[in-house]
């Protein structure tokens, strides 16, 4: 092997997870070099070194300042925001950094990236870009890829008994990611009365740490006389893990590691976001899932924040829950039942994959607001400046905006916040901020959004 790249990955399994698309995107394009993913966190490790996309999977210690030991490399990619990630990338010998550096005024970022952080810090809630395709795109000439997990064998872990398997992964890292345990019981009891001809099965997964939402589930189910599960909390290492998740017919998640491995092994996944996760940027990657964002007031809040009101987490109640696995639940031709009228606070989307990435569809046909098409705008605008050498067509747009019912009336918007955003994202690139501002006048029209 001639080439070497490097991978900076200091995050957990799921960012792990949600990187190979790129990984996948630079073994095509370098079929001949080695691929050396340096992380941080266990379980992340653990997953390189699983991965066939990885040659080299090295560790790095909580307090090491220098990976000068690996050598020169050609490229290298960092994949993390964090001032250690740059700064372990400066001691690297090489001809190509991708991502953040550090420069002498700190740390410095792509255009790409200042765009997204300048649209977070204006109106986090209009993103609509998946961090699966904001990584691929470092690459040179990427295109969409699958997430990718290593081929898995039939688990015996799994009852095999003809029901149908239902993975609930309760635990988060953050308690305002965490649905409630009765809720899940709630939602499997409900959801053993709209599929009344199928035989349920809750398969409980989780660390060790974890075991204690297990044990309340198991509790709580026999009073509710709800189904009763298979409870694998703590039993399993990563590659059982992978086996289990991929003999699922369904996973009910929060903002997880695991639901990024259900999405890699083709497992459709019910995605519950609550607090600070929000769905559009972290959500399951691939066509054919369902987002559930409680959109709150004040969400999606701040990751560290000390929540006192948590209603969030109260959304959505467990019956309307089962109305959305359920669907996910039907064989061959899904019936989602778009029926549901979702009142304000609740946001459901259905994922899709396009010629950019991740799409994301709203839950039956709402009406076409303003703001609803600002943020197409903003989203379709944007791609050309994430991934250069994409060209973002009319019809693209017009078909996303097809999903949703006509507006009465004429929709018009203040140009004032597309200017804005723009001047914090390009504040020394006139050309970018040009390109951003044509694009988004000449798809406004296309879709008869008035700037004015």
């Amino acid at each position: 092997m001639s080439e070497r790249l490097l991978i900076i990955q200091l995050a957990k399994l799921g960012d792990f997870i949600q990187s190979t698309p790129l990984l996948a995107n630079l073994r095509r394009a370098n079929p001949g070099a080695e691929i050396i993913v340096a992380a941080e966190q266990p379980a992340a490790l653990a997953a390189a070194r699983l991965s066939p996309l990885v040659d080299t999977a090295v560790p790095i210690a909580g307090d090491e300042e220098s990976l000068a030991h690996l050598g020169k490399v050609r490229d290298v990619f960092v994949l993390n925001t964090h001032r250690r990630a740059a700064a372990l990338a400066a001691t690297v010998p090489a001809e190509n950094q991708y991502g953040p550096r550090l420069g002498k005024e700190g740390l410095k970022f792509t255009g790409a990236q200042n765009f997204i952080l300048a649209l977070m810090r204006q109106r986090r809630d209009f993103g609509r870009f998946n961090l699966v395709d904001l990584w691929t795109s470092l690459a040179p000439g990427a295109k969409p890829h699958p997430l990718i997990w290593p081929e898995t064998q039939p688990s015996e872990l799994l009852p095999q008994d003809g029901s149908l398997k239902v993975g609930l992964q309760m635990g988060s890292r953050n308690h305002l990611r965490r649905w409630p345990v009765e809720h899940f019981v709630g939602l499997t009891a409900a959801l053993n009365e709209l599929l009344p001809g199928r035989a349920i099965t809750p398969v409980l997964l989780g660390s060790p740490g974890e075991r204690a939402l297990g044990a309340k589930f198991e509790k709580m189910s026999r009073d509710l006389n709800a189904p009763a599960p298979c409870n694998l909390m703590g039993r399993t290492d990563l590659a059982e893990l992978g086996q289990v998740v991929a003999g699922l017919d369904l996973l009910i998640t929060a903002d997880t590691g695991v639901m990024h491995l259900a999405a890699a092994v083709n497992t459709p996944v019910l995605a519950l976001f609550f607090g600070p996760a929000y769905g559009p940027e972290t959500g399951p990657y691939g066509a054919g899932h369902l987002i559930y964002q409680a959109a709150a007031p004040c969400a999606p809040c701040r990751e560290g924040g000390d929540c006192r009101r948590r209603e969030c987490l109260e959304m959505p109640q467990p019956n309307l829950a089962a109305r959305l696995a359920a669907g996910l639940l039907t064989q061959n031709a899904p019936r989602l039942d778009t029926s549901i009228v979702w009142p304000a606070g609740h946001r459901v989307w259905r994922t899709a994959i396009d010629g950019f990435g991740q799409a994301l569809r709203p839950w039956g046909s709402p009406p076409l607001t303003a703001d609803e098409a600002l943020i197409h705008i903003i989203t379709h605008a944007g791609r050309g400046l994430i991934r250069p050498g994409y060209a973002t067509a009319v019809p693209d747009i017009q078909a996303a905006i097809s999903a949703y019912q006509p507006p009465a009336s004429p929709l018009a918007v203040d140009g004032s916040f597309l200017t804005a955003l723009a001047g914090q994202a390009f504040p020394a690139s006139a050309p970018d901020k040009k390109k951003f501002l044509e694009s988004a006048g000449i798809l406004a029209a296309a879709v008869g959004l008035k700037i004015a």
